[in-house]
């Protein structure tokens, strides 16, 4: 089973593996490529390093149109290389079993489509190389969403876009540069929350979960991930948050220090990207019920947890005596 990163391009659901994604970025104005080459856009300075900007609207055959301040970049490896690649949206992480639809995509090169309709590119190099544009378009199943229409006018988009562009293309070492921290964001109760992604093993739907009595309520159970007992915590009933969200916590985010293992329950996951530490600002008052001792800060509604006080808390931790002890039906 592989764990994907979901994104969109004209309404239509694609995904690339995680494991080879770094992190995203808003889209941010960039430069004309040095040299033309099929689907390059043009290339984009993120913190020193330059990378070639690929547009998978071209290189699945739709019409070119301007970047929007929507659109997003997956900064990603592609063999040897790290490319960015321009997308209109991310819009989960998560595991996928599905089958492939073998008619839609014997002609396809890097790319599978499977039986659900999500366009999955499994060999990133292979298909920026020799993808066909046209036989793309022709195997693209149906948008799964309406592609948005932007409303900004484009003077007020690029001026956007130039300015993020200054912020992020800042040389690495310079003095007032702040290292960026890739964060793993996710929603628990209608609140839009994150974790540093340096703790983060895995992201996974939540499976069978065996209860152990006699823990507390927040222990939600234990559960088998690739072999190994974790225990999973409800963050809800920990920090005595108030409603259930929108879905009935369908996604276990496996957090770890290498000495200290267990899973946080989410609602789902809403996407990954970048922050700068100094981009945090208190959590505001009634803006979360979690403990400030929980919290690095906020930025707008999104509130950056601190997954190391939560990995320090003895209270988060079943005891082996309580996973073994026999389960009666």
């Amino acid at each position: 089973m592989t764990t994907l990163l979901h994104f969109l391009v004209e309404g239509i659901a694609c995904a690339i593996p995680n494991e080879h994604a770094l992190f995203v970025v808003q889209m941010v104005a960039f430069a004309q490529p040095d040299i033309p080459a099929r689907g390059v856009a043009g290339k984009v300075n993120i913190e020193g390093s330059i990378y070639p900007v690929y547009s998978l609207r071209q290189l699945f055959g739709f019409s070119e149109r301007s970047p929007r301040s929507s659109d997003v970049l997956i900064i990603t490896e592609a063999g040897p290389v790290t490319v960015a690649l321009w997308v209109d949206e991310t819009s989960d992480i998560m595991d996928s079993s599905a089958h492939v639809d073998a008619e839609s995509s014997s002609e396809l090169t890097g790319l599978h489509i499977t039986s659900d309709g999500v366009v999955i590119i499994d060999d990133l190099p292979l298909f920026l190389l020799k993808s066909d544009p046209e036989k793309i378009h022709a195997a693209l199943p149906s948008p799964c969403k309406e592609s948005a229409v932007e409303t900004e006018y484009p003077e007020r988009v690029q001026a956007i876009l130039e300015k993020r562009a200054r912020k992020i293309a800042r040389p690495v070492g310079a003095e007032d540069q702040a290292v960026p921290v890739e964060i793993l964001k996710f929603r628990l109760a209608y609140q839009e929350y994150a974790f540093s992604m340096e703790y983060i093993r895995e992201v996974v739907l939540t499976g069978e979960i065996t209860p152990v009595p006699g823990t507390p309520r927040y222990i939600a159970g234990i559960c088998a991930i690739r072999g190994e007992i974790i225990s999973l915590v409800d963050l809800r009933e920990f920090f005595k948050i108030r409603g259930k969200g929108l879905t009935d916590l369908n996604r276990v985010i496996v957090i770890s220090d290498r000495t200290i293992t267990f899973g946080i329950l989410a609602d789902f996951i809403t996407g990954i990207g970048t922050i700068r530490k100094e981009m945090l600002s208190p959590v505001r008052q009634g803006q979360t019920q979690i403990a400030e001792r929980y919290t690095l800060g906020a930025v707008n509604d999104l509130i950056v947890l601190d997954v190391a006080a939560l990995l320090k808390d003895p209270a988060m931790v079943v005891s082996s005596t309580a996973i073994e002890r026999p389960i009666s039906n």
